[in-house]
């Protein structure tokens, strides 16, 4: 297997959100060709990520239990951003991003600690997938986290992409509660930016929700 390849330009310091311990992720080169697979290989979030939890904690938005549709837009000039979602023991959830520029996409699953765990290694293999699918194999509830990658920052506020949520269980029957979505590496930076719906949210994303 090739080396895996360098993370992002470094920069000589990381800014962290004030009064908090959570990184601003810094900006990649902007994508100016539709990406291909030797283009992913080259853009290795999951190093970077491992970087920046030197200095802080990793900013990811928690999506809460009944929603099933967020639109929002990637963190510019890093062009990625990350979601938190709670799936129950045994509980199977698909997330798919959706946008006019698909192909520009594609989405990633990682644990708390940055790493595909158990159950997400085939959205770490494929080129670029812009749906995916995670079957919690564990016999408690854990928190899984899906990162959004946009290199050529197609989505803004006039642009966003959707996010759809798809799980087998009824959230209003699932107590969750006890899911940390802070763990690891990651820490709470919610979207302000973000929109959703689901059975009984809709409008601005406002925390926790």
């Amino acid at each position: 297997m090739a080396p895996r390849p360098g993370p992002a330009p470094r920069v000589t310091r990381v800014s962290l959100h004030p009064g908090t311990r959570v990184v601003v992720p810094p900006a990649w080169h902007r994508c100016t060709s539709i990406p291909n697979a030797g283009y992913w290989r080259s853009r290795d979030l999951m190093a970077e990520i491992q970087w920046l939890s030197r200095s802080g904690f990793i900013p990811v938005s928690p999506i809460g239990d009944s929603v099933d549709l967020l639109t929002d837009y990637v963190q510019t000039p890093a062009g990625w951003r990350a979601y938190g979602i709670s799936v129950p023991a045994g509980g199977t959830v698909q997330i798919e991003v959706q946008h006019q520029k698909t192909a520009w996409f594609r989405l990633m699953l990682v644990d708390k600690w940055g790493t595909p765990g158990p159950g997400m290694l085939q959205a770490a293999i494929a080129p670029h997938p812009v749906m995916v699918t995670y079957k919690n194999p564990n016999n408690k509830a854990t928190a899984i986290y899906v990162i959004v990658d946009d290199p050529a920052w197609w989505s803004d506020a006039k642009d966003p992409y959707t996010l759809a949520v798809r799980r087998d269980w009824d959230p209003a029957k699932t107590d969750l509660s006890q899911v940390k979505m802070v763990a690891g590496l990651w820490g709470a930076s919610p979207s302000v930016s973000a929109e959703f719906r689901g059975p009984s949210l809709t409008g601005p994303a406002v925390y926790p929700h």
